[in-house]
């Protein structure tokens, strides 16, 4: 499915309006977390992944920081299990690859593990609350 979905890897200030209104939607209406989660001081740096549908309409969204932080992983209500957070985090891995980066470390809400668990992401440390959501933070070695 994710053959009808293009994956490309984008620079902030080019495609900043496009993340920031994914992660809006998914983060802050869907999801009721703070408005602050949106942006933050490691976008400018980062590899991004942005996905288009057939229609050109951005619909997810992905970043990795180069010291090996993947986050803020959106994907449109819409548009969810047709692979695409899937695709999303093996373009930032292979990313994460290219970049020479050995270590890869995610926060996973609790009930995603099993999603980050399939792309060989093990836990570390115990479980935490974040705006009232458990999280796990996960690890992938890659060198």
């Amino acid at each position: 499915m994710t053959d009808i979905y293009q994956f490309d890897t984008v620079k902030w200030l080019a495609a900043a309006a496009d993340i920031m209104e994914i992660r809006k939607k998914v983060f802050v209406v869907e999801q009721r977390f703070d408005k602050e989660v949106l942006c933050d001081q490691f976008d400018h740096n980062c590899y991004h992944v942005l996905v288009r549908d057939r229609r050109g309409e951005c619909v997810g969204c992905g970043r990795l920081i180069p010291d090996g932080r993947i986050g803020k992983i959106a994907v449109l209500i819409n548009h969810r299990g047709n692979g695409i957070g899937s695709g999303i985090l093996r373009k930032l891995i292979k990313i994460a690859q290219r970049k020479q980066i050995a270590n890869l470390a995610l926060n996973a809400e609790t009930e995603l593990t099993a999603f980050y668990d399939q792309q060989k992401f093990h836990a570390d440390g115990p479980v935490y609350m974040k705006q009232g959501v458990p999280y796990q933070r996960m690890i992938k070695r890659l060198a």
